[in-house]
């Protein structure tokens, strides 16, 4: 499920529809225009209120060690809050990355 080149999906553009898109809505849009699979908890879910990604592309949390899963990035900054709750502004460029260490591995704090 990991491409050779580690790369799931490219850099692509996409327009913010609303002043209320999150990171969590442009994640929808091209997970389901790129057909990518995508595993999530819906943040009625939770404690937190937020949504959780649980896995991308058959990639899960977990499946490379207890402390493995996906963190997002905005503008090179690991948001300390979930996906659902970073609002977006125009010409925000958002990254997912696939962590093994917390974080500490993508030189993130861990959060």
């Amino acid at each position: 499920y990991v491409p050779a080149n580690g790369t799931i999906l490219s850099s692509k553009k996409y327009e913010l529809l609303s002043d209320k898109d999150t990171v969590w809505t442009v994640l929808q849009r091209a997970v389901k225009e790129h057909k990518i699979h995508l595993e999530y908890e819906g943040a009625n879910e939770n404690v937190y209120n937020n949504v959780y990604i649980e896995g991308i592309n058959h990639i899960y949390e977990f499946s490379a060690g207890p402390l493995s899963g996906w963190m997002y990035r905005v503008n090179g900054v690991y948001p300390s809050y979930g996906c659902s709750q970073y609002v977006l502004k125009d010409g925000d460029q958002i990254e997912w990355h696939y962590t093994v260490d917390l974080g500490r591995d993508l030189g993130a704090d861990g959060r």
